[in-house]
């Protein structure tokens, strides 16, 4: 669940001016609603907004997620295998790093996913059948050698 907040202006003015506060929900609708005011500028209580935002999210556990990029750097730099087997697993996961590797991993969503598949075993179908033929032709011309 994302974490939003409100900064508005108090409607008592103080002795300099305006004051402002910023207002969030804790859980979601229906839940409790902290309120803090007394801000000297709106700048003021936006910076402060995002600090308690930013300590609720760590409490709750809700940190932004990487993008596919850094958690394909992140796993294969823990992978414990054989060096080849990790390139072997780069080169693999970098089909997919190309295809999506700005998108953060909260934002992937199956259905583009299996469009990316289908779209690449569409191209493989016809490399397969390129192989298919050039491998016939090599058959032939070894047949003709014996």
């Amino acid at each position: 669940m994302a974490q939003h907040g409100q900064v508005f202006p108090l409607a008592g003015e103080g002795r300099d001016g305006t004051r402002w506060a910023y207002r969030y929900r804790v859980g979601g609708r229906g839940s409790k609603r902290v309120q803090r005011g007394g801000f000297a500028s709106e700048q003021a209580a936006v910076e402060a907004l995002e600090r308690a935002l930013e300590q609720l999210r760590r409490e709750q556990g809700l940190v932004e997620s990487p993008t596919l990029t850094e958690f394909v750097e992140v796993y294969l730099a823990q992978h414990e295998g054989e060096p080849e087997t990790t390139e072997k697993l780069r080169w693999l996961l970098a089909k997919a790093v190309r295809a999506f590797g700005e998108r953060r991993l909260s934002e992937l969503r199956s259905p583009a996913i299996a469009a990316w598949r289908l779209r690449r075993r569409r191209m493989s179908r016809r490399s397969r059948w390129r192989h298919r033929r050039r491998s016939r032709w090599r058959a032939f011309f070894r047949a003709g050698r014996w």
